[in-house]
C-alpha cells in the first residue's frame, strides 16, 4: 500500500489522506472548489496508470468533478468550516466505480428543470447521463453516491 498524502500528524487544521493500492485509489479530504483541479489531476494520473481508455477517463473526470461540486454546494460545513468527503475509485473487470461519501444524510434531489441560461441545476442529470449506472445510499454517517463507468470493449478501442 502506498500512502500518497497524510496531513493528520502535520499540524494542519484539516486532515487529508490518500492511498493507492493496485487498481484502487482512496482519498479523504476537505472538498474545496480551489482544490478540484488537483483532485482531477490525481484521479487522471491513476486512471492512466491503470490503462483506462481515454474516453472513459474523460467521463470519470466529469462525473467525479460534478459529485464533488455537489458536496461543496449542498453539504453544510462542520465546526471547522470543512466539508469532509472521501473518494474511492476502483478498477473492476468491466470498468471503474467511483464512490463519493459525504457527511450529509439528505438524498440527492433533482432540480426542477433548469432554465436555458441557468449556471446550475444540471449536475445530477449530467452524472446520470454519463454514468452507466448510479446509486445513492443513505448511511448513518451521511450518504454514498456510487457510479459505474464501463470500459470500452476491444472493438470500441480500435
Amino acid at each position: 500500500m502506498q500512502l500518497l498524502l497524510d496531513t493528520r500528524e502535520q499540524g494542519v487544521s484539516i486532515p487529508a489522506m490518500s492511498r493507492s493500492v493496485g487498481g484502487q485509489l482512496d482519498m479523504t479530504f476537505d472538498v474545496r472548489a480551489e482544490d478540484l483541479g488537483t483532485v482531477r489531476d490525481i484521479v487522471q494520473a491513476h486512471l492512466c496508470l491503470w490503462r483506462i481508455a481515454s474516453g472513459s477517463i474523460d467521463l470519470l473526470l466529469i462525473v467525479v468533478n460534478e459529485l464533488l461540486t455537489n458536496v461543496i454546494q449542498h453539504t453544510a460545513a462542520d465546526g471547522n468550516g470543512a466539508r469532509m468527503a472521501s473518494l474511492l475509485l476502483q478498477q473492476v473487470p468491466d470498468g471503474v466505480t467511483a464512490i463519493v461519501r459525504d457527511q450529509d444524510r439528505c438524498p440527492l434531489a433533482r432540480t426542477a428543470s433548469a432554465g436555458l441560461l441557468a449556471e446550475g441545476g444540471r449536475g445530477l442529470m449530467l452524472v446520470r447521463a454519463l454514468a452507466n449506472d448510479m446509486s445513492v445510499s443513505i448511511t448513518p454517517a451521511g450518504k454514498d453516491v456510487w457510479v459505474f463507468i464501463a470500459a470500452p470493449t476491444e472493438t470500441e478501442r480500435s
